[in-house]
């Protein structure tokens, strides 16, 4: 798996020390899942100019349960060796929206790339990236990477607060899509309607702005309703509930909120199959996703590093 470490510098200029091992890159260059493709063909004389662009893969292992931590986005130009000019984009959730800027020439499998700058966590970074080959395959290779540089601490600069995403939904395929239009930054409230099931929710949070938004109620009334007001420091780490069957409607029919303080719930009567929506340590409830009608059908949720 992926190791991942960042340490004060022992430079005397305040850095930090970046260093990523057994990372993979995926150079797989023939095949239905090539992920380069060539824009220019060569001159016949010389052997020169031929330009291909990728967009390869890198992933914290080789297994099938391996996980993409980045895409190597750019181009590679043939001018007697591969001279390749590309940008890491980091999409695992500690580092969304950061990138390093990568040149460098491709004698073969083995060798070095130059880490020429960096946006986002990586600001002006500098260092170099150690490859080695670890496979050929019958598409293309795969590439060990051993990752180490450096980027400045930036006075009074931090980087732009990751964006919320959206986990999978769980519950019937029932019912209209229910959604919020601002990206949610912080969860303030949820209201629960329930009975037999759970009938509505509805909900408020602080938009990317801090602006309070509201949202729902989803769904039809039920002959409960609990208000749930949260802390200011206090964020929702887990959901679980079930589903099953209510009048012929598949919707939820229980649903506990977890969070760093206390539980909450659960709300219906929880006949049904069991679900958990999988929230990482280091992520929070911001926001709900929906299908409704009568019923809540589904729900999902928007997950934002705390």
């Amino acid at each position: 798996m992926g190791d991942f470490q960042i340490n004060p510098s022992p430079l005397p200029e305040e850095n930090n020390d970046f260093n990523f091992s057994n990372l993979y890159l995926f150079h797989t260059h023939q095949g239905p899942n090539r992920n380069q493709l060539s824009v220019t063909s060569s001159d016949a004389a010389t052997g020169l100019g031929e330009i291909a662009v990728n967009n390869w893969e890198i992933y914290d292992g080789v297994g099938q349960g391996a996980t993409i931590v980045a895409r190597a986005q750019g181009m590679h130009i043939y001018a007697g060796n591969w001279a390749n000019v590309f940008s890491i984009v980091f999409e695992i959730q500690r580092f969304k929206g950061s990138t390093l800027q990568v040149m460098g020439i491709s004698v073969d499998e083995n060798g070095e790339f130059a880490i020429v700058g960096g946006t986002g966590q990586f600001a002006m970074a500098t260092g170099v990236i150690n490859k080695k080959l670890h496979q050929r395959t019958s598409d293309g290779t795969i590439i060990q990477l051993t990752i180490h540089g450096l980027s400045p601490v930036l006075k009074g600069w931090s980087p732009p607060p990751s964006p919320a995403t959206k986990t999978k939904p769980f519950g019937g395929d029932g019912g209209v899509p229910q959604d919020i239009t601002e990206t949610p930054a912080r969860l303030d409230s949820i209201t629960v309607q329930s009975g037999v099931v759970i009938d509505a929710i509805a909900f408020s949070y602080l938009d990317q702005a801090g602006q309070k938004r509201t949202a729902g109620p989803w769904g039809g009334s039920g002959k409960y309703s609990k208000t749930i007001q949260l802390a200011p420091s206090e964020i929702v780490k887990g959901i679980s509930g079930t589903v099953g069957f209510y009048r012929s409607y598949n919707v939820i029919a229980s649903i506990t909120f977890v969070t760093n303080v206390r539980t909450y719930g659960p709300f219906g009567l929880g006949d049904g199959t069991p679900f958990t929506i999988p929230i990482e340590d280091s992520n929070s409830v911001v926001g709900f996703f929906a299908r409704s009608s009568t019923y809540l059908d589904a729900i999902g949720v928007y997950v934002k590093p705390q």
